[in-house]
């Protein structure tokens, strides 16, 4: 996956547009619309900057496709592409079972926050 596509990518999982994540990285809109699609490169410091509006590190933009992780991984996954096949031992997942697994993962998380929270106010 291209640098352009994550960056789109997990600006999208934040539900951020372009203005947003130009406007938290101090660079115009149509900057962020070149580096989404490609046809621009960012320097180290806005990398940085884009790492920090995207919640993710530097590494997570930049990395190779050899090296997948945790979060930046399941966004790429979970995006909406009609070019996307999801498998699960041998089954080819529908979009509406997509939906579903995604549904159980957001669930998951807002439940491990919530024990988070009350943890701290214990």
């Amino acid at each position: 996956m291209s640098l352009g596509m994550r960056i789109r990518t997990l600006r999208k999982a934040l539900n951020l547009t372009q203005q947003t994540l130009a406007d938290k990285t101090n660079v115009s809109r149509i900057y962020i619309q070149a580096l989404e699609s490609n046809r621009r490169m960012p320097s180290m410091k806005l990398l940085s900057r884009l790492a920090e509006a995207l919640e993710v590190e530097v590494q997570d933009l930049v990395k190779t496709a050899s090296s997948p992780s945790g979060r930046l991984q399941l966004e790429e996954v979970f995006q909406s592409s009609p070019e996307v096949e999801v498998w699960y031992r041998s089954k080819k997942l529908k979009p509406r079972e997509l939906k579903f697994v995604q549904s159980l993962i957001d669930a998951a998380i807002s439940r491990w926050e919530e024990e988070d929270r009350t943890d701290e106010g214990v």
